[in-house]
């Protein structure tokens, strides 16, 4: 009895996030957005949603990750579910696990978002092209905060490309370096569950 329920709000859960998901996909397509079920998706979604635009953590220069963030709390809420369903007990540790994997999901993305963006500046200054396009100075908004705090401690004599490359190696080793950190504690908490 208490099985079935837990797995009716899990189910209900990943429902839910399934419908944000969709929220924020049409944010992104005006027309979309203002259709009547857009409309009745914004009033089911955004509550939810807007709670998690408050966290000034979850913003790099114009770009808002919350969602991310908040697609994640419905992930760890829903691992909840899923692991009172397979034991039919409530592990504290097991919740901490799920909430260092959920925000190493959104560091992580974060660190290959950055890493992606990076590549495509540095391309742009090999090219040598100059294009002032809203685009471009979109996208330098967005890097140089990083690119400022990876090279303060390194003279300012440096080129810009120079400090573009150094920003990439950095970020590049942070996410390897807390890639097997997280990943080694936590195959080392699940591997003992599966044998």
């Amino acid at each position: 009895m208490l099985q079935s329920l837990f797995q009716t709000i899990s189910q209900l859960i990943t429902i839910y996030s399934f419908l944000c998901i969709i929220r924020i996909l049409l944010s992104w397509i005006p027309q979309a957005e203002y259709s009547s079920f857009g409309q009745i998706l914004s009033s089911v979604c955004d509550p939810y949603l807007n709670w998690f635009r408050r966290f000034r953590f979850t913003r790099i220069g114009m770009v808002d990750f919350s969602p991310i963030l908040a697609i994640g709390v419905l992930s760890i809420i829903s691992d909840i579910f899923s692991n009172l369903i397979m034991t039919g007990t409530f592990s504290p540790w097991y919740v901490f696990l799920s909430l260092i994997r959920v925000f190493w999901s959104f560091f992580s993305f974060i660190c290959n978002l950055l890493i992606i963006f990076l590549l495509v500046r540095l391309i742009y200054d090999f090219s040598s092209s100059s294009n002032n396009s809203p685009f471009w100075y979109s996208l330098d908004r967005f890097l140089n905060p990083v690119i400022a705090k990876v090279s303060a401690f390194l003279p300012r004599t440096l080129s810009y490309r120079a400090r573009l490359i150094l920003t990439i190696f950095v970020i590049i080793g942070i996410r390897i370096l807390l890639g097997l950190l997280v990943g080694s504690m936590l195959v080392g908490f699940y591997a003992p569950q599966i044998v």
